[in-house]
């Protein structure tokens, strides 16, 4: 029987990193990376560059005044959110096809992985050695298997669904009964795309993140951002009985902290989802 890594490869049109993206995950490794040229990327994509527009003069983004240019957003909203925009926006393609399944909706699970990743970002101010670009772009890209699974391996998932509701088990522990999980197939297609390691691996272990190695403090900032971003309901809220929300101890965030930042969530919830969810078919 083939492997994973042979099936996936076998597919002709699975999805390609997106240009933009991977731009500016370039320039995420660049100190020297200015404004400018940030600019300059945006730019290469009309369409990009209006959406970007629209999301920094949303209510999210607080923005007191009409923002027109990028070289102004940057500015009002700030270089590192730009760049975040810029991150959940280039995905933002790959999450708007019919799934084929009534349980997951494209949409939803973009919109639970911009909460993931405003959480990820969020969790790594407060914790040493994450760094809140890093986290948001893993956010953003946790979940990607999700939609590779439900286009490519839709035998498997309903078989992965039907042991969920039989045995009554969450859905990472269902794909772990079945032998295959979204967490693998994700990774698989960020190996593809060329993206770090750190990436590679906080994608494959971000529900098992004591497996992650030298990237598990990442990969449990990803998990616990995971759970608060479910249990606020920001986009698509999960599957399977409601499971506890356990404070990963290698973060070293006590419950008051945790619960700082979920509220900070909440609060942001309704403005996050409204700014960002007209943008995806536009």
């Amino acid at each position: 029987m083939p492997s994973l890594a042979q099936r996936l490869d076998a597919i002709e049109d699975l999805p390609t990193i997106p240009h933009t993206m991977q731009a500016v995950l370039s320039s995420l490794d660049s100190v020297s990376t200015s404004a400018s040229r940030l600019e300059d990327i945006i730019k290469e994509d009309p369409s990009l560059t209006a959406k970007v527009l629209k999301i920094a003069n949303s209510s999210y983004y607080g923005a007191s005044q009409g923002i027109s240019s990028l070289s102004r957003a940057i500015v009002t909203v700030g270089f590192e959110e730009v760049r975040s925009i810029v991150v959940g926006l280039s995905l933002s393609g790959i999450f708007c096809d019919d799934l084929g399944f009534e349980e997951f909706d494209a949409v939803d699970i973009w919109l639970h992985s911009i909460g993931v990743a405003t959480c990820a970002k969020m969790i790594a101010k407060e914790v040493p050695d994450l760094d809140p670009d890093e986290m948001f772009t893993v956010g953003m890209l946790h979940d990607l298997g999700r939609i590779l699974f439900c286009l490519y391996f839709a035998e498997e998932l309903r078989e992965v669904l039907n042991c969920m509701n039989s045995e009554g088990v969450s859905l990472a522990e269902a794909e772990e009964k079945c032998g295959l999980g979204h967490s693998d197939i994700g990774a698989h297609l960020a190996q593809r795309w060329q993206l770090s390691p750190m990436i590679v691996k906080v994608i494959r272990y971000h529900h098992n993140y004591n497996r992650a190695g030298e990237f598990t403090k990442a990969a449990a900032a990803i998990n616990l951002a995971d759970s608060l971003s479910i249990l606020i309901k920001v986009g698509w809220a999960g599957l399977g009985p409601p499971q506890k929300t356990l404070i990963p101890k290698i973060l070293g965030l006590d419950n008051t902290k945790v619960k700082k930042i979920a509220q900070k969530l909440q609060d942001q919830r309704e403005e996050l989802v409204s700014g960002w969810s007209n943008l995806i078919k536009t």
